[in-house]
């Protein structure tokens, strides 16, 4: 704990991490500030860095705290009402909301917020003390940009409602499209003076990791088969039922 403190301190001056004033710092900005920031997300401009134009002058943890949160419980709604149109007019269908949904989105959003983030951090400190680069970030930064490119997640669970794949596909493609573009944009500065293959390799694990997440999300939570919902088999009269001897 006492070093994840101190990689959020990296960048913020502020009071001993036992006070409620050093935790205030990272939740330090204004509403302006959160909807300019996500908007910078949803429409990435060629060019132009994320972190220079909306993060670097007050990085927060409020924005990308409350999107994982509202996207955990978007994923875990949108996943029960998609399960129960599928079914719907089934008689042998009896709907039970899946609450379990919401604990495993909440881990896999939340552990890849935080955890790549950390381990993209580490990879670029290490690269860099080998190769002196123009364009560094801190751990606060990167979790900023991955929290924020997670926005676009939000309207696109909830039309993965739609039950039909094709749509669905589609969606996603659009959102992984929009987001990948954003942290491959944000991220190619910082690793484009390293050796030309490290550097395409980063992108593209960045950009790998986050299909993954895109991909095994409408998977696990929209089209994964319900087993637990299979209509049970009955057995008839003239059948009987051999007892263990």
């Amino acid at each position: 704990m006492t070093c994840s403190l101190k990689l959020l301190a990296g960048q913020k001056k502020s009071s001993p991490f036992w006070t409620f004033e050093y935790y205030q710092t990272f939740f330090d900005v204004d509403t302006y500030q959160v909807f300019d920031r996500i908007k910078g997300s949803l429409l990435p401009i060629p060019g132009k860095n994320f972190v220079r134009l909306y993060i670097r002058s007050n990085p927060d943890l409020y924005g990308p705290f409350w999107i994982c949160a509202t996207l955990v419980f978007a994923i875990a709604i949108s996943g029960n009402l998609s399960n129960f149109l599928i079914h719907l007019g089934e008689k042998t269908y009896h709907y039970v909301p899946e609450f379990r949904k919401v604990s495993i989105a909440a881990t896999i959003i939340y552990a890849y917020a935080w955890l790549v983030p950390l381990a993209l951090w580490g990879f670029l400190m290490w690269r860099n003390s080998k190769v002196m680069n123009i364009v560094s970030y801190s751990f606060l930064e990167i979790v900023c940009v991955y929290g924020y490119s997670l926005f676009i997640y939000i309207p696109t669970a909830v039309l993965w409602i739609i039950p039909q794949k094709a749509v669905r596909w589609i969606l996603v493609m659009i959102a992984l499209g929009i987001s990948g573009s954003v942290l491959a944009m944000t991220f190619w500065p910082a690793v484009r003076e390293d050796n030309r293959r490290i550097a395409l390799a980063t992108i593209g694990m960045i950009v790998l990791l986050h299909t993954l997440l895109s991909v095994g999300c409408l998977a696990y939570f929209f089209d994964a088969p319900e087993m637990d919902h299979l209509p049970t088999t009955t057995v008839a009269p003239n059948q009987t039922v051999g007892t263990a001897k």
